[in-house]
């Protein structure tokens, strides 16, 4: 790209200094040849202003799906609303995050157009991450201790007010609503429809 881009500029400057010294009818074909130039310099911009649109729109569809998925998963047993505490051990569904690591790895998002989206993934990964772990040792301590009581007070800790399921569906949904995704068709309507209501 910069041998490209610095062999258009050094035929221009020579072009214009060519056009500045030519009198005549002659004159059009430096004028020609710098327009050539002006068009090609300009073609390098614009496809890659195209392709960074496209693989910003691409991520964000991305982002969605993998969130609507994540909606889907609080509002299945045993994570919905009403759901009855479970009579015995289970392994619980984990928060899918691929979509939103590649996107924060890959720096697709703009740095300044998406400010606020960015730091909002990040928060989401965080607690996602976390809500994950919680579920592993609850799992472990589910299935290493024999009473009862244990998978009660998990079904109890998930579904307490303020508890870790309602911090999901929040984050969730705040996420949803930001203005990338929410103008992309990914609004809260959709989570909704995907995660339940809550």
């Amino acid at each position: 790209m910069l041998v490209t881009a610095g062999s258009l500029a050094v035929a221009f400057v020579v072009s214009a200094i060519w056009w500045t010294r030519s009198s005549g009818t002659s004159s059009f074909e430096p004028a020609v040849q710098i327009l050539g130039l002006l068009g090609g310099i300009t073609g390098i911009v614009a496809e890659r202003w195209a392709a960074g649109r496209e693989r910003r729109a691409e991520a964000l569809q991305a982002i969605g799906d993998e969130l609507q998925d994540n909606g889907r998963i609080l509002a299945s047993p045993p994570f919905a609303v009403g759901t009855t505490q479970p009579a015995r051990r289970q392994v619980y569904p984990r928060m899918n995050l691929s979509a939103v690591n590649a996107a924060l790895s890959s720096a697709v998002l703009s740095p300044r157009r998406d400010e606020t989206l960015v730091g909002m993934l990040h928060d989401w990964r965080n607690e996602a991450e976390i809500f994950n772990h919680q579920l592993s040792l609850a799992e472990i301590l589910a299935f290493t201790n024999g009473s009862d009581d244990v998978l009660r007070d998990l079904y109890q800790g998930l579904h307490s007010a303020d508890g870790p399921l309602e911090r999901m569906q929040d984050a969730l949904n705040a996420l949803l609503a930001t203005p990338p995704l929410a103008t992309a068709g990914l609004g809260p309507r959709s989570a909704g429809a995907a995660g339940g209501a809550r």
